[in-house]
């Protein structure tokens, strides 16, 4: 791999060098910013995944939250319903209790009106 340097920063000079001609600490620095590059390529993928999965997080907490005021509001209206239920059923029982009672008194007043 061979690198231009341009003449603005040699001056009048252009300069053109391989790899393999620069130094060996040169080439260690250079495949220590490679795997810099690298890892900081990795850390973003991390990151962006990282993100992503903190917005689905969110998403379902929300949709946690909707679901349970759904439910409390579906509980409460089994409450309300059943209280109503539970009326309803009282008034049932003292509209049976009445008719029994509009039975029996038939029964008696008819009983007396025959001399029987």
């Amino acid at each position: 791999m061979c690198l231009k340097v341009s003449s603005y920063v040699m001056g009048s000079y252009e300069l053109y060098f391989c790899i393999n001609d620069i130094e060996p600490f040169c080439q260690d620095e250079l495949a220590l910013y490679r795997q810099c590059a690298e890892k900081r390529a990795e850390l973003e993928s991390f990151k962006m995944e990282y993100a992503n999965a903190r917005l689905e997080c969110n998403t379902a907490d929300e949709r946690a939250n909707i679901l349970a005021s759904e439910v409390i509001g579906l509980e409460e209206k089994a409450l309300r319903l059943r209280s109503n239920e539970l009326k309803l059923e009282r008034q049932l029982e003292n509209s049976q209790a009445e008719i029994s009672s509009f039975k029996n008194m038939h029964y008696f007043v008819s009983k007396q009106s025959t001399g029987c």
